[in-house]
């Protein structure tokens, strides 16, 4: 992960004429990770803020059309219609559903914070039969709520791995305190999903 972050750090300031594209072409298949990472290297100086932003916003959006239109095809209802279907992410769905209490913004903005967001995603618009331009409506809150989530998160982060760093004259100090975030942000998407699963039950 070290050399990874480093490499992709130096890719990045070795090809500034490529930063937007970069960064568009992260969000773009990178999802939530890249959304962090963008944060991180924004707190480094590696990234303009304003940039990230919005590239990270218009990019986020294909993904979850194509999500979307998946879920409106034969094969979906197909694939979530058969035994085999993955149980937990149909009462997660459910859960959903009733926590939003038939608010869709809502219950995308839940969606958005949890683990397996492209599947429910497909399996929540596969239910409610919610059309395009609704989706559209309803996503683009919940795309920028995770982005003011997200890309501070990465923010932060990118302080405290400085902050540490510096302190303990050792980058793997901050590595360290980088890998912690990610994993208590695992564990609260876990948790998340846990407690819907709990709620349908």
């Amino acid at each position: 992960m070290v050399e990874f972050i480093e490499t992709l750090r130096l890719f990045i300031v070795d090809h500034r004429s490529l930063e937007f594209i970069i960064i568009f072409g992260g969000a773009l298949l990178g999802g939530e990770f890249a959304l962090f990472t963008f944060g991180f290297f924004t707190a480094q100086g590696v990234l303009p803020i304003w940039p990230v932003v919005i590239l990270s916003f218009l990019a986020t959006f294909p993904p979850n059309v194509l999500w979307f239109l998946f879920g409106q095809t034969a094969i979906a209802e197909k694939v979530f219609a058969h035994r085999y279907a993955n149980n937990t992410i149909s009462m997660i769905v459910q859960a959903v559903t009733k926590v939003s209490r038939g608010s869709h913004v809502i219950g995308l903005i839940f969606i958005k914070f949890l683990v397996g967001t492209p599947f429910i995603l497909t399996m929540y618009v596969n239910k409610t039969r919610i059309n395009f331009w609704q989706f559209i409506v309803y996503e683009t809150p919940a795309i920028l709520l995770s982005l003011l989530v997200i890309l501070p998160v990465g923010f932060l982060s990118g302080l405290g791995f400085t902050y540490f760093a510096n302190i303990f004259n050792n980058l793997y100090v901050g590595f360290s305190f980088l890998l912690l975030v990610i994993i208590m942000i695992t564990i609260v998407q876990l948790w998340f999903k846990k407690k819907f699963t709990k709620m349908e039950n």
